[in-house]
This record gives C-alpha cells, structure tokens and sequence, in this order.
C-alpha cells in the first residue's frame, strides 16, 4: 500500500505504538510501529469502507483495530521472547503473583506453591501448564522496574514473610491498613508491569446505519485529533 493512504492516519499509529509499548516495555516502539503499517497492507478493503463511512467513524474504528493489532503482536513476541506459546498465555491475576513472588524473590524453586486456581474455564497453574520458569522471569523482570520503595515494601511482605503490623511499624507508615494499601498498589504497578490483567479487545465492527462507533467504547476512548 503506498504511503499516501497510510499518511493521515500516521497520528493514530503513533497513539496506539505508545501506548501499548507503555503496557509491553519488552517489545521495541518501532517494532510495534511496523506491525501497526502492516495492518493498512493487510487490510486495504476495510481501510476503503471504513473512510467512506466518515473520517470521524473511520478514525475510531482504525483506532480500535490498531489496538487490537498491537495487542497481538505484543503478546506474541512476549511468549517467543520468553520461551512460551501465546496459547499457554496465564494472565495475572494478584493472588497468581503473590503466590509466585516467595520463589521469585529467594529464586527457590522448590518453595513454589501448587496453584489452585479451580474452575475449568481457568488457564492451568504455571506448574501445569509447563510456564512456571517464564512465568518467575516475567515477574522478577517486573519487580526489578517498579520503584525502590514498591521493591521493598513488596520484598517485606513477600520475602520476609512479614505481616502488615511489621511493615507499617519498619516504614513507619503508622496503621496496618496504610501497609496493606501500599502493598497492594505496588502489587498492581507490578502486574502492570507484566502486561497487565486479561486485555480487552476492542469492538471493531463496522457499525449498522444508525450507529455510532463513539457508544459503549468502554476501554477504548477516542483517539485524539
């Protein structure tokens, strides 16, 4: 497809890019660039039929595709990164990390717990599935982003088996509770860290007549101008 085409939804490439290396640090900006122009070549018909029905319809459903473009592309070259297949892919969940982080942080397999997930709609525990390895170096590649207070308030409560009382008291955060709040949210930035829980995948359908694809956009607000 000659660049023309591509050109004036350039900006939007550049948003969707961003935003998902933000969400992938381990895959390179430009390489997810590219994948995003390979979308316009792969997709010339719907490019058409999407400008037809309006530029501000066609940007926000081009917006929505790229995403979920990107989404793709990261996710694979995650799993190929790191030894695993994208079917195997095990989303974090915050009790899957803070049951896997005892054995990330010492590097002791042999105290990593038997997971329990239940229900058959669950993707297997990493001991299961075969992704336990992947699964510790993603989350110690995550912990060692965060900041170095989530690290040690992480490796307290984490490591060192500390309970929130001693956290609070050794900080000096004053009350339990402010421990607990401040684990959990270093526990969130670093499922962040790692991709993040279950993605959303956007509605990228082309809309009926009478509807607009700025309703129920939920996750996926509007690109900007």
């Amino acid at each position: 497809m000659e660049w023309s085409r591509i050109e004036p939804w350039d900006y939007v490439v550049a948003s969707v890019a961003l935003e998902y290396h933000k969400k992938y640090r381990i895959v390179e900006l430009d390489d997810i660039k590219q994948s995003l122009y390979e979308w316009f070549a792969e997709h010339p018909n719907k490019l058409d039929e999407w400008e037809a029905i309006g530029k501000r319809d066609a940007k926000n459903l081009i917006y929505r595709s790229l995403r979920n473009q990107a989404l793709d592309y990261c996710q694979r070259w995650k799993a190929k990164s790191l030894g695993y297949e994208v079917s195997d892919l095990f989303y974090y969940a915050p009790e899957v990390v803070e049951a896997m982080l005892p054995a990330v942080l010492r590097q002791d397999l042999t105290i990593t717990p038997q997971l329990n997930m239940g229900g058959s709609s669950t993707p297997p525990a990493p001991s299961e599935g075969g992704n336990l390895m992947a699964m510790m170096i993603e989350i110690d590649y995550g912990y060692w982003k965060l900041s170095k207070d989530d690290r040690r308030i992480i490796f307290l409560r984490h490591a060192e088996s500390m309970d929130y009382k001693e956290i609070a008291n050794m900080l000096e955060l004053g009350t339990e509770d402010a421990a607990r709040m401040r684990t959990k949210r270093a526990l969130n930035r670093l499922i962040s860290k790692i991709g993040g829980y279950k993605p959303y995948r956007d509605d990228d359908s082309t809309p009926t007549d009478g509807e607009s694809t700025s309703v129920e956009v939920e996750e996926s607000e509007e690109v900007p101008d």
